[in-house]
C-alpha cells in the first residue's frame, strides 16, 4: 500500500552489492585524499599522535571532509533512490534531512577520531611519527570514515537512525561534561555545561551536540512519520472492538505524531542555540516546548496510535506516572537536585521513544495480513524489494 503521491514515482532498486561498491570505492578515494594531505602537511616534520599540528587533528579534518562528502553522496544517489518516497517530500524538508544525516555523521566522525588518538597518544606517550607513517595513519583513518559513513546513511532507517542519535547525544553531553573547568556544574543544571562559566570546550560540545541532535531529530520524525502513514493506511479497528462508535472513529494520526516531534526538535536546537546564561526565559521556553510536546505524546497515544499493543499504552501512562514521581522526588521531597530530576526525565523520555520505533518497526516487518494480532495489514512494495 503506498501513498498517493509516492505511485507516479519512478522506482530504483538499490541491492546490498551497490551500497558495499559504493562505500569500498569512496574509501578509496578518501584514503588517497588523506595520504596526499598527510604527505603535503608533514613534510619535513614529526608529529605527535595528538595536539597541535598532530595526527589527530590533521585526521579529524579529513575525516570530517570524507565522512561529509561520502554521506551526502550516499543521500543524494543512494538512500532517496532506496527509500522513494523521500523524493515525493518537498525539496526543503529533503535538504533538512540530509543536513542532518551530513551533520551528524561529521560531529560523530571528528569525536571518534580525537577522542581515539587522545588515547593512544596516552598509551603511546611521547612517540613521534615519520612523514610516511603519519600520512598511512591519515590515510587509513579518512578512508575507514568514508565508508562507514557512505553505508551508514545509505542504510538510514527509522530504527537505527534513533540508535545514531542516542549514542551521538550521550557521546557528546559525556565530552561536555568531561571538559567542563566547573566541576561543580551538576549543582545545578545540565544547561550549565552549555554557558561561558563552564569553559570553551564544554559550551561549544554541548550546544553544538544540542543543535545537530535536533536536526538529526527532524531526520528521524521524517522516516518514523513515513512508517506511521504506511500502518495509519492499512488499520482495521479490532472486531471484538467494531461495536463501539467512538472506537471505530478512532484513526491514527501520524501527522500530529510529526508535529509533536518536530516541537520537540525545535525545543532540542533552541537549548543549544540559546545558552542559559544569554536568554534564561528564552532558554527555558525552548525546554518547556520540548517537555510538553513529549507529554503530549505519552498521554495522547491511546487516540494518536489505536494501532499499536495495548502494553504500549499501558506503557506511556507508566511512563507520565515515572516523570510526575521523578519531579515530586525533586521539587516536593528533596530526594535529589534539578540535575537528578533532568537525567531521570531524560531516560524515562528515551526508554520510552526507543520502545516506541522498536514497536512501531515490528508492526513494518510483520506480513501477517489478514490475522495480525495489532490489527495491522502492510502491503509497501517500497519494504519488500527495498527500493
Amino acid at each position: 500500500m503506498q501513498p498517493p503521491a509516492e505511485k507516479n514515482l519512478k522506482v530504483h532498486r538499490v541491492t546490498e552489492l551497490d551500497i558495499e561498491r559504493y562505500a569500498l570505492w569512496a574509501g578509496l578515494f578518501c584514503a588517497l585524499f588523506g595520504m596526499a594531505v598527510g604527505m603535503i602537511i608533514f613534510a619535513g616534520a614529526s608529529p605527535l599522535l595528538f595536539g597541535g599540528l598532530s595526527v589527530g587533528g590533521v585526521a579529524s579534518v579529513t575525516g570530517a571532509v570524507s565522512a561529509g562528502t561520502s554521506s551526502a553522496y550516499a543521500f543524494r544517489r543512494l538512500l532517496r533512490r532506496r527509500e522513494a518516497w523521500l523524493r515525493a517530500i518537498p525539496t526543503w524538508r529533503q535538504y533538512v534531512v540530509g543536513l542532518g544525516l551530513i551533520l551528524v555523521h561529521v560531529a560523530s566522525t571528528v569525536m571518534i577520531i580525537l577522542v581515539v588518538t587522545y588515547l593512544f597518544s596516552q598509551a603511546f606517550f611521547g612517540l613521534h611519527l615519520d612523514v610516511l607513517s603519519s600520512s598511512l595513519f591519515v590515510a587509513a583513518i579518512s578512508g575507514l570514515s568514508s565508508y562507514l559513513c557512505l553505508v551508514a546513511t545509505a542504510r538510514t532507517n527509522a530504527e537505527n537512525l534513533s540508535v545514531v542519535l542516542g549514542i551521538y547525544m550521550a557521546a557528546g553531553v559525556l565530552l561536555s561534561m568531561l571538559l567542563a573547568e566547573n566541576q561543580g556544574w551538576w549543582k545545578g543544571m545540565f544547561s550549565a555545561l552549555g554557558t561561558s562559566d563552564s569553559g570553551l570546550g564544554s559550551f561549544w560540545t554541548f550546544n553544538t551536540t544540542m543543535v545537530i541532535s535536533g536536526l538529526v531529530l527532524v531526520a528521524f520524525t521524517e522516516f518514523l512519520t513515513r512508517d506511521l502513514v504506511v500502518l495509519s493506511q492499512a488499520y482495521r479497528c479490532r472486531p471484538s472492538l467494531e461495536r463501539y462508535p467512538m472506537i471505530r472513529k478512532l484513526r491514527p494520526r501520524p501527522r500530529v505524531v510529526r508535529w509533536c516531534l518536530i516541537a520537540v526538535s525545535i525545543g532540542v536546537i533552541g537549548v543549544g542555540s540559546v545558552p542559559m546564561d544569554l536568554a534564561p526565559l528564552v532558554h527555558s521556553a525552548f525546554v518547556q516546548l520540548a517537555s510538553g510536546a513529549m507529554v503530549i505524546l505519552l498521554v495522547g497515544t491511546w487516540v494518536l496510535l489505536p494501532g499499536h499493543p495495548a502494553v504500549f499504552h499501558l506503557m506511556s501512562l507508566s511512563a507520565v506516572g515515572a516523570l510526575w514521581l521523578a519531579f515530586l522526588l525533586w521539587d516536593s521531597w528533596s530526594y535529589y537536585n534539578l540535575t537528578g530530576f533532568e537525567l531521570s526525565a531524560v531516560a524515562i523520555l528515551f526508554t520510552w521513544i526507543s520502545v516506541f520505533i522498536r514497536t512501531t518497526a515490528a508492526m513494518i516487518r510483520d506480513r501477517r495480513r489478514p490475522h495480525a494480532s495489532h490489527g495491522i495489514e502492510v502491503d509497501d512494495p517500497y519494504l519488500h524489494k527495498g527500493a
